[in-house]
């Protein structure tokens, strides 16, 4: 746009000034005629002289009072014999001795300049135009091959978590079976952590990939059983660690919202809590029914958070030894934003944090 608009400005600049000059030297040719008309006129033929729509004329004597005019009264400044005022062009010239007294001819002209305001409409609009398809082609063939490699991308992400959840299910079945035959031991007990920490992974890519494509309606849940079956998931976890829930949950706690997002916010926020907390410590889980609205709460005596601010955001870790994606928090927020869930975070760094989620749609069972 720069290089195509500061020649652009020059070149409507020269045509403005052009187009002065030409009026100009049109007033000027005028004036010249005038003059010659009014050396060669008497007194009594002053109805000889010519009338113009274009210009106006007035003959002054040599006291400057007005001998004649094509108007009643213009006031006319004699400090200059060219001048531009009020829109018009002004010039004044001395005339030769004639019959009609005269010592003074001012010709003036109206500026109009409608002609050269057309020509600069036109080449605007055409420069416009210009830019518009320009930037159009432009953003076409840039956008095109970022929207196939999307498309590649998007494809092989659906792809490739289709193919994870076969593998990852066989895993999962064979070592419940392993463990049936010969009983719990650690070996065991560690790889069946890890597949549920894999399979955290896994539910929060496949949001993600899923999220705005996929319209999550929301359903009549029990938030406390619902609750007690995922802390029954990670118990596991906890053990390996030496972590034990102390659980307050009320019974028959019912909410209206979509199940998979409602395990997101569960899961990401307990798993955290086991995660950073400390070895054979504790994580406090609550929930409550007050003044109707549903408090969901985890409380870990851990690491405590930093920035209570930045561990929301993705791919963000406080601490990037505990492994993850740091997308976890992130998915949450999103999801507690869409569904009007109020986030509360207190945390004291070196000492734990309390995640509390206020749910303001809760229901009664008998509701």
């Amino acid at each position: 746009m720069i290089l195509i608009g500061v020649p652009t400005y020059f070149y409507l600049k020269g045509e403005y000034e052009k187009f002065e000059s030409t009026q100009k030297l049109e007033l000027n040719n005028y004036m010249l005629m005038l003059e010659k008309k009014i050396s060669n006129i008497k007194h009594d033929e002053l109805y000889e002289l010519p009338l113009s729509f274009l210009y106006d004329y007035f003959i002054y004597d040599a006291n400057k009072n007005l001998i004649f005019g094509t108007k009643k009264y213009e006031k006319i400044s004699f400090e200059r014999f060219e001048y531009f005022k009020d829109g018009k062009f002004y010039q004044i010239s001395h005339l030769d001795t004639n019959d009609l007294g005269g010592a003074f001819l001012v010709v003036s002209k109206e500026f109009m300049d409608d002609e050269i305001l057309v020509k600069m409409s036109i080449i605007a609009l055409t420069l416009v135009l210009f830019v518009f398809i320009s930037l159009y082609f432009v953003f076409k063939s840039t956008i095109e091959p970022l929207q196939k490699a999307n498309m590649y991308l998007d494809r092989f992400f659906n792809d490739a978590m289709h193919e994870l959840k076969t593998p990852l299910g066989v895993i999962s079945i064979n070592l419940e079976m392993l463990e049936e035959k010969i009983g719990k031991t650690k070996e065991i007990q560690r790889a069946l952590n890890g597949l549920k920490g894999l399979n955290t992974i896994y539910d929060d890519i496949e949001y993600l990939i899923k999220h705005k494509r996929v319209e999550y309606t929301k359903e009549y849940l029990d938030f406390s059983l619902f609750l007690n079956q995922r802390i029954e998931f990670f118990d596991d976890v906890a053990v390996t660690k030496g972590i034990i829930f102390e659980l307050a949950i009320e019974n028959e706690i019912f909410i209206n919202f979509n199940k998979i997002e409602l395990q997101r916010i569960i899961d990401n926020t307990i798993s955290n809590a086991i995660k950073y907390s400390h070895k054979n410590g504790k994580v406090i889980v609550s929930l409550e029914n007050f003044e109707n609205r549903v408090v969901f709460r985890v409380k870990d005596f851990g690491i405590g958070i930093k920035d209570k601010v930045a561990v929301f955001k993705r791919y963000i870790k406080e601490d990037s030894i505990k492994g993850g994606f740091g997308i976890g928090l992130s998915i949450v927020k999103a999801i507690c934003d869409k569904n009007g869930v109020e986030i509360k975070l207190d945390t004291q760094y070196g000492e734990g944090s309390e995640f509390s989620y206020i749910f303001k749609n809760s229901l009664n069972q008998t509701s």
